[in-house]
């Protein structure tokens, strides 16, 4: 499990509008090429994203599988190189918003386990320090878009 966690200077309401609003995606995943919704935001609706990782472009699915607007909101994240489970927990503090993000990714089946475990403890202060770098990102969206 990977996570992350930050203090924004905003009501809940304010940092769940940006998580969800795909006109300021780009402005705190800089990798996301296009994104789109199918169906209405909330549990069952589904993402579909275009992103630039690595050199490489490649196809993202997010099905939404929990939705409390204003204090979560959780993915089933799928990717032609890995899947997994991201979620973004907000809680209000009497100066803001802590954001929590979670993620968890599924471990390949069969021999592909092993590498791919090998690969996850090398790559994890990367990928922490990419979620880190990422909600700072969105709380400066969130900080300066009213």
């Amino acid at each position: 499990m990977y996570s992350a966690r930050i203090d924004i200077d905003a009501p809940p309401n304010r940092v769940f509008a940006v998580l969800t609003d795909l006109s300021l995606l780009k402005l705190w995943t800089p990798e996301v090429i296009e994104a789109r919704w199918e169906g209405e935001l909330g549990v069952g609706a589904v993402n579909h994203s275009l992103v630039k990782e690595f050199g490489r472009s490649f196809p993202v699915k997010l099905l939404v599988t929990r939705y409390e607007k204003d204090a979560a909101i959780g993915y089933e994240m799928t990717t032609p190189m890995w899947s997994g489970n991201a979620q973004y927990l907000l809680k209000s503090q009497p100066q803001g918003t802590t954001l929590e993000l979670l993620f968890q990714p599924l471990p390949p089946r069969g021999w592909k386990r092993i590498p791919s475990f090998l690969i996850a403890m090398a790559t994890r202060p990367m990928v922490q320090r990419i979620h880190r770098k990422r909600l700072e990102a969105l709380r400066s969206v969130v900080e300066t878009h009213a």
